[in-house]
């Protein structure tokens, strides 16, 4: 892997005889009315395009915007182990940069937001305070800070990771329910550090951020609060305490921000119909793409490159691929 200098494993769902793989969306109790609707049944948020009307706002971006979409997905996802790369069709480091050109950057162990580790041949840096994992992608028109999901850290060890892994979990429950949790204040913390850093040493390329599902909720957060472009991934909804600062900012609600999830996805819709959370920034739910096959899963929600790579290329065939 190029590098640049830088100042439990859980068994997929089981068929049970007489019930389906799948996951529907739907609560409920025998004899009761249903407590949450299929997914197919629920009304989209405000703010969000889904069906034919995403297709075209997302096709309208251009094939330039298409190809920076593409590598942001991937990086996003490359950085969760590699059991659940294999297990949902995600790009890994290397892939990512074979297709899409530029390197991932080192990260000093001790710097001004604490003690971090980084194993040699992988992007991830860990914050061990904190829990959070991100990275650092250069490439020659941008520079990427990539906010990890749920169960990505330092090592593939599940052994070592599962402390961060547990911290991050926490931050999910706590955002949905109307708490701040520290490693969204991290996120932000570290996104004004990267960008002040880059000021001075890069100040001809922009800082973009990226992240996937608990990184996509970071990359809301932090990219609002710091004005910054950010690409979310079947993004958390955030709730009401990290919602609340970039509600009245100047230049709009999540401004910079674009938000993409599939259909069958329920975690960007958790939380939004009773507990006030909200995906800010525009929203385009993509329809699955028939040439894609289903997840082994009961979900789309570690799907989104392979869908996302299926309809741009519907206009641009010759965009590449990381899983190449």
């Amino acid at each position: 892997m190029r590098r640049l200098v830088w100042p439990t494993r859980f068994a997929p769902w089981l068929a049970l005889p007489g019930r389906p793989a799948a996951w529907s969306g739907a609560l409920t109790f025998p004899g009761r009315p249903r407590l949450w609707p299929p997914l197919a049944e629920r009304v989209l948020p405000p703010g969000t395009l889904g069906g034919e009307a995403a297709l075209e706002a997302l096709w309208a971006l251009g094939e330039e915007q298409a190809r920076s979409l593409l590598a942001g997905c991937a990086a996003a996802l490359c950085l969760y182990p590699a059991w659940e790369r294999r297990d949902w069709g995600m790009p890994s480091a290397q892939g990512t940069l074979s297709a899409y050109g530029g390197g991932f950057c080192s990260w000093p162990e001790r710097s001004s937001l604490g003690q971090t580790r980084q194993q040699h041949g992988r992007p991830n840096v860990l914050h061990l305070s904190s829990g959070l994992v991100f990275a650092l992608y250069r490439q020659p028109e941008q520079l990427v800070l990539v906010l990890g999901g749920t169960n990505t850290s330092h090592s593939e060890s599940q052994f070592f990771t599962l402390p961060s892994e547990a911290r991050q979990f926490g931050a999910d429950v706590l955002n949905l329910l109307g708490r701040l949790p520290r490693l969204f204040a991290v996120a932000a913390e570290l996104t004004a550090l990267v960008e002040s850093e880059r000021g001075r040493s890069l100040p001809e390329v922009p800082l973009t951020l990226a992240g996937h599902s608990l990184g996509g909720g970071l990359v809301q957060y932090a990219a609002g609060l710091h004005g910054l472009e950010g690409l979310a991934f079947s993004p958390t909804a955030l709730g009401r305490a990290v919602a609340a600062p970039l509600l009245d900012r100047p230049e709009g609600v999540g401004a910079g921000v674009l938000a993409l999830s599939l259909d069958g996805d329920p975690i960007p819709l958790i939380g939004t119909q009773h507990l006030q959370a909200r995906v800010l920034g525009r929203h385009l739910r993509l329809p699955l793409h028939p040439g894609v096959p289903p997840a082994r899963h009961a979900t789309s929600h570690g799907q989104v490159y392979l869908h996302l790579l299926a309809w741009l290329r519907e206009r641009w065939p010759e965009l590449p691929s990381a899983l190449a």
